[in-house]
């Protein structure tokens, strides 16, 4: 309280407030890991997620307890195998060993639901959901899509199928922007069977996509597409690929389906989603215009429950992170503007709308080279030879 004698001071501040996007992309597993109870489980990096099973299961061994690793663990090794470390978000249900899978079907939509809970428990969202082992089954992809649209994140699928076209029919039942499809299977070592063995992509990819993210300040807004994949030595299908020639890869990708490629070394080969408006078709795009609403959401924060003057500052906040992006290429350019659906009713009801127009720099898809002959160096040749 001011004073009522002598001399007050006050302190305030009108200026564009600091808005940063966010860098981190965890990754949300949902699975089965006898080791670990059933429900949330969080870690600040893949090799401490890795680091507490091994130690768990060391316990069972030093106990001559029999276990088999889980399906958790499995993704996490295959995402350790992109070189990244980010935020794991596990969340654990019990797989019955009966031949009926409409028991862990169930438990696994379950488990997915839980990712709802995982900022209030954690801190942390997940970024990118995954199920592999059992996204293949149509209730867990309806699962994942669900949960994806409400977190504003990117669920990864992997394709049930045993074929290119028994894939691309499958696509099909796909239309959201919040699902990338996976095909096929990827040949991987098995360290418990010493044997080669067959496994999802979706693992693989998430580690991708979080090893992009993190490459750089602003490395969502760049594709994990033609990007070599590490840890796989083989597909469980082959994918032709012929540069400029129709090809299977080329198929697959029209049918929004990343697929894997063999081109100096095993590449993943799309990043497309299955939406039916084609704009919101590139993965990167959506995860950009993610990133960037979120931002703003949370810098303008201030200016709710404050006087519409303090708008000001929040249109300000908000051009200053567009510039920003400008400038690191992230976005082509972006316009502010008060919309006219501002009348006097909502301004007296204190409810003001901003329209945000922006275009982000687009990830090349194809291009093309002419080779034009022509003869107009001709004259060029009769010079050198006149020499």
């Amino acid at each position: 309280m001011a004073a009522k004698f002598g001399v007050n001071v006050t302190i305030s501040a009108e200026a564009a407030h600091p808005i940063a996007v966010e860098s981190t992309t965890p990754i949300g597993i949902a699975g089965y890991e006898p080791v670990l109870e059933n429900g949330l489980h969080f870690f600040m990096t893949t090799d401490k997620a890795i680091d507490a099973l091994n130690e768990l299961y060391k316990a069972k061994k030093d106990k001559q307890e029999s276990f088999k690793k889980g399906s958790i663990y499995r993704a996490l090794k295959a995402i350790a195998d992109q070189s990244v470390q980010t935020q794991i978000i596990l969340s654990v249900f019990t797989k019955d060993d009966d031949e009926d899978g409409s028991d862990e079907i169930g438990a696994c939509r379950l488990a997915i639901e839980e990712f709802k809970k995982a900022k209030s428990k954690t801190a942390y969202r997940p970024n990118i959901i995954i199920t592999p082992e059992f996204s293949g089954e149509d209730a867990i992809k309806t699962a994942i899509e669900s949960i994806a649209t409400k977190l504003k994140a990117t669920g990864i699928v992997d394709l049930k199928a045993s074929s290119a076209s028994e894939a691309i029919r499958k696509m099909g039942d796909f239309g959201t922007s919040r699902l990338i499809a996976a095909y096929p299977y990827v040949k991987t070592w098995d360290n418990e069977t010493n044997d080669y063995a067959f496994t999802p992509q979706s693992a693989r990819i998430a580690g991708m996509i979080a090893y992009v993210d993190g490459s750089s300040e602003f490395g969502y807004s760049d594709s994990y597409s033609n990007r070599v994949m590490q840890g796989i030595s083989g597909t469980a299908d082959d994918i032709d690929f012929e540069l400029g020639e129709t090809c299977t890869a080329d198929e697959l990708i029209a049918a929004k389906i990343s697929t894997i490629i063999r081109e100096q070394g095993f590449r993943t080969w799309g990043g497309e989603t299955s939406d039916q408006d084609t704009i919101w078709q590139d993965l990167a795009r959506v995860r950009i215009f993610d990133r960037i609403s979120e931002a703003a959401q949370r810098g303008v924060l201030f200016a709710i429950d404050r006087k519409a003057s303090e708008l000001y500052h929040a249109k300000r906040s908000v051009s200053e992170l567009l510039r920003g992006l400008v400038g690191a290429k992230v976005l082509l350019g972006y316009e502010l503007s008060w919309s006219e659906k501002n009348t006097d009713a909502t301004v007296t009801a204190g409810k003001f709308y901003l329209d945000v127009r922006m275009q982000n720099n687009p990830i090349v898809k194809q291009l093309t080279l002419d080779f034009i002959y022509v003869d107009s160096y001709s004259s060029q040749l009769m010079e050198d030879l006149n020499k």
